[in-house]
């Protein structure tokens, strides 16, 4: 055998070992309730899970609980304050694993000493009043605390484990479930679905011996948002189709938001602007969300572990937190906010327009031009995104880039236009000014990343400035700047709303080869019912084949004296060679002429489709 294997402590002699009082027993039964009746709605305060992304020094964490104690007293009645105490860190590859399994950080693995370190220090905080969060990842390990926690987690990374959902099942606390690293909210779903359920697993028994657990289900299981690999997930479109995901199952819209990990893009100065915009969605209205997590320290930042020396017991060993004096200040504020609130007051409610995110993006200046102030902006993280979250009805309007004046069309707002359902609201056209960004100065950078129209509108200026410099193509400006931010000497082409979003650094500004240039950007809506008088509007259609075809389906225009400003083709999958062809004409549908036109067209093709008509703001 490849393995030497010592005896436990059972969890029973452990517990009797390191007994508990009946008044810490009932001060942690207590935040049990209290968050079980947040989540029922029976308690409007909004729980804020704060604390160390790991513990690794007990008496700096111990000096936190006291400042997170004093916290919990001035903001107590519009918050629950919870203290995440995590032991158990999942590494993807090799790492240091926890305070459990690795106490002295050296490699030795004492996880006797580690689990009563971790039990102690739970049973510490419980006698200062604080309630206390973890993350559970070994069954086997939980049994040896789980009744000295409030409220538990079941990561990113297991939280398609059957062993997981299970154990979940038999815990007397609210258990929240993580979306998949790569954003996935089924799995997390599911998940709850099964650990709300009963069931009979094989598990380590509190006497220590193995054995058969039949649990009862737990009934509040929820989920929580973490963003992952296909963007954040906190914004509030994510948000309503994470409700929708849930009640489409018959499960409780119960949602505790992660500002940390993909939400931040694992960047601590990115997590106020996560707390903020989920703060902001609660006073809102957005009653689903129940919850947000910090992961904070006593100061900001995070180190690297080096043999041979001890860390600093006040910054983070894993994950990057901000400093305790910025969050005592995020939550003071958010605590003032929320208790001013008038809750008489009637949610009125707003149009809300996706579009293609963050703020500052060129698509986000277009929507602006034609709605201001009157909506809510939602960004999103790609063009379909844009289309599904109107089509879903999640959002009233989606504003999209169609074509640039340099760079043409942009095939893949075709392609979507010829799938949905959505009408074409309006039009309007944005002057571009491409700038240069990146968080390092401009002779460091070995790779730019931006969109294929950006790359394109600065063909000149990159082959003049970085001719041997590696680009790459992404979906958005904005997927580029949240790639550059794990990119190492990386810069960005895009808007200079991008700077102040992602830390970056405008380098050089008006870098576009056509001083002109401007990008034509459509509204779209599930109806095309608006106030405005037409003065334009877009069909697509497929010719029957013959010789001419085309030649043909243009005649009636011509005939009719109608001006044509696009044309523009698209193949068709189907194996057949055939092509789509989008047109875009300078009047009304409603127009006469236009009536005429259509008429013979049908004739002459397959498919005829109006994507809308509609009011051109300049």
């Amino acid at each position: 055998m490849k393995r030497k294997e010592e005896k436990m402590m059972s969890p029973d002699a452990l517990a009797a070992d390191m007994s508990v009082s009946p008044e810490i027993r009932e001060s942690i039964q207590h935040h049990r309730e209290e968050i079980k009746d947040i989540l029922d709605r029976k308690n409007r305060r909004l729980i804020v899970i704060a604390g160390p992304c790991s513990i690794h020094n007990i008496p700096a964490a111990l000096q936190y609980a006291e400042k997170i104690a004093a916290l919990s007293g001035q903001v107590s009645d519009s918050m629950k304050i919870v203290m995440r105490c995590y032991f158990e860190k999942p590494r993807t590859t090799l790492g240091w694993k926890g305070l459990i399994y690795d106490p002295d950080m050296d490699g030795s693995g004492d996880i006797a000493s580690g689990i009563r370190k971790a039990r102690k220090l739970l049973i510490d905080i419980a006698a200062m009043g604080v309630a206390t969060a973890t993350e559970l990842l070994d069954p086997s390990v939980a049994v040896y605390f789980e009744d000295l926690i409030s409220w538990s987690s079941i990561g990113a990374r297991t939280a398609e484990s059957q062993m997981h959902r299970q154990m979940a099942s038999s815990l007397d606390m609210p258990v929240g479930f993580k979306n998949s690293t790569d954003g996935n909210l089924q799995i997390a779903v599911n998940a709850i679905c099964a650990a709300m359920a009963p069931h009979s697993y094989l598990g380590i028994l509190h006497d220590g011996s193995c054995g058969i657990v039949r649990s009862q289900g737990n009934p509040y299981c929820h989920l929580v948002l973490r963003g992952g690999a296909s963007g954040e997930n906190y914004y509030p479109v994510c948000v309503k189709e994470a409700v929708r995901k849930l009640e489409n199952t018959g499960l409780p819209s119960c949602i505790v938001v992660d500002c940390s990990h993909a939400n931040s893009h694992s960047d601590p100065a990115r997590q106020h602007l996560v707390f903020e915009n989920v703060v902001q969605q609660k006073l809102s209205g957005t009653d689903s969300i129940v919850g947000v997590m910090l992961e904070s320290n006593i100061l900001p930042g995070k180190q690297k572990l080096e043999p041979g020396r001890m860390p600093d017991p006040r910054i983070s060993v894993t994950d990057g937190c901000i400093g305790l004096e910025e969050t005592e200040t995020l939550i003071l504020h958010a605590a003032q906010m929320l208790r001013n609130r008038v809750q008489t007051v009637p949610r009125i409610h707003r149009p809300q327009t996706a579009y293609l995110g963050p703020d500052g993006t060129f698509t986000h200046l277009a929507a602006q031009k034609i709605f201001h102030d009157d909506v809510e902006y939602l960004p999103m993280s790609g063009i379909s995104a844009v289309f599904k979250a109107v089509e879903s009805g999640v959002c009233d309007y989606g504003c999209v880039p169609v074509s640039n004046s340099s760079e043409g069309v942009i095939n893949g707002t075709l392609d979507l236009l010829a799938a949905t359902s959505l009408k074409i609201y309006a039009e309007t056209s944005v002057s571009i000014q491409q700038c240069l960004l990146s968080a390092v100065p401009k002779e460091k950078i070995s790779v730019i990343i931006s969109h294929t129209q950006s790359l394109g509108q600065c063909r000149a200026y990159l082959e003049k400035n970085f001719p041997d410099i590696e680009t790459i193509a992404v979906s958005s400006n904005a997927r580029a700047a949240e790639l550059s931010l794990n990119t190492p000497d990386s810069a960005v082409i895009g808007g200079a709303g991008l700077a102040e979003p992602y830390h970056l650094n405008i380098l050089e500004r008006s870098i576009e080869d056509d001083k002109d240039n401007s990008t034509r950007f459509l509204i779209l809506s599930k109806t095309a019912n608006n106030n405005f008088p037409h003065t334009k509007c877009c069909i697509w259609f497929i010719a029957k084949e013959r010789f001419g075809a085309l030649h043909d389906c243009l005649e009636p225009f011509k005939k009719a004296g109608v001006s044509l400003s696009m044309i523009e083709s698209r193949p068709i999958r189907n194996g057949k060679s055939q092509y789509r062809f989008f047109v875009d004409i300078d009047e009304a549908f409603e127009s006469p002429k236009v009536i005429a036109a259509m008429e013979e067209l049908k004739e002459l093709t397959l498919e005829l489709h109006l994507l809308g008509s509609f009011p051109v703001f300049p």
